[in-house]
């Protein structure tokens, strides 16, 4: 069990992949912002991918564990400390019993916390995210407060590390959308508005409308660039609407959207196209760095014992 001392900014259940296989009946994908960061921390404590963690914006909570357990903190970096003494991100590192895990701001908007095991809520339309707009699913349907409690299930004994890089500062990398305006997206530094959340980005600036008049409705990917009558764009994230009526002159790759998920307001941002070809290696790449996961060793500790024993 899981005491939440205090709840952060905003502390929500997600799973890497969301609610998929409702959006015929109006039902928004939702999951995590940047799916990939929520797979690493996963495999970083030996679960399965799709495992339910808390994804963790602007500054983070407060946590007391009543049970022996491993934890690994991805995404953007976080100042995080477990019983007072730092927690490094991308390793999974044990958890014993009475441990306080106490995480901060970082360098980005998110950041996910995995727990072996995973959290336990009850499934909503056969995930365990939170549609935080809605209402349901993950814990009660809203973001955690202080005094709730979280159910984990039975921790895994494996613990990695990820010898991987971050990815280097540039252009979120993008390519063309069905509306062939992609250019009128480069060359500009634009500006992260203060309507940023899970549902997208509004980016400050203002894009050309010429050519861009409303179109018929149609479906929006993750990472999708909509431009509204106003020319500032909006990079669609999880809790996208399901349809929209504004033009896509361009779609942020897949390997790209954690950069997107990590923005915030007052971030600059400038945009690089590419081919749909570098776009796929880019995310071959990336679940390369998944493959290649490294098995560590628990630090030793001799108060309390071996991790193996933590667990019994």
């Amino acid at each position: 069990m899981i005491e939440v001392v205090e709840a952060g900014a905003l502390t929500s259940v997600q799973t890497s992949d969301g609610r998929p296989g409702w959006r015929h009946l109006g039902v928004p994908v939702g999951g995590a912002v940047d799916p990939w960061s929520a797979r690493l921390a996963n495999r970083l404590v030996g679960n399965a991918d799709d495992a339910a963690l808390l994804e963790i914006t602007l500054r983070g909570p407060v946590l007391r564990f009543a049970a022996s357990t491993a934890v690994a903190i991805t995404g953007a970096i976080f100042d995080a400390t477990l019983d007072g003494l730092p927690l490094p991100p991308c390793v999974g590192r044990r958890v014993h019993a009475g441990s306080q895990l106490r995480i901060g701001t970082g360098d980005g908007a998110r950041c996910f916390l995995a727990i072996a095991g995973g959290i336990e809520v009850e499934p909503m339309l056969g995930s365990a995210s939170t549609d935080l707009r809605t209402g349901f699913g993950g814990h009660e349907g809203r973001a955690l407060r202080a005094g709730d409690r979280l159910a984990f299930g039975t921790p895994s004994v494996i613990t990695r590390r990820w010898a991987g890089r971050r990815t280097a500062p540039g252009p979120i990398q993008i390519v063309a959308g069905p509306h062939q305006a992609a250019n009128a997206l480069l060359g500009t530094t634009w500006v992260v508005g203060v309507q940023a959340d899970r549902a997208g980005v509004r980016l400050d600036g203002l894009l050309p409308s010429d050519g861009l008049t409303e179109v018929s409705s149609m479906g929006l990917p993750m990472g999708a660039i909509q431009v509204p009558p106003d020319g500032r764009p909006i990079v669609m994230l999880a809790d996208r609407p399901v349809t929209g009526g504004y033009p896509v002159p361009a779609c942020v790759i897949r390997a790209d959207i954690g950069r997107v998920a990590a923005l915030r307001s007052g971030d600059e941002v400038t945009f690089a196209s590419v081919s749909m070809e570098e776009a796929r290696d880019a995310l071959r790449g990336m679940e390369d760095e998944l493959t290649a996961l490294e098995d560590a060793d628990a630090p030793p500790n001799v108060e309390l014992g071996s991790w193996a024993g933590a667990l019994e």
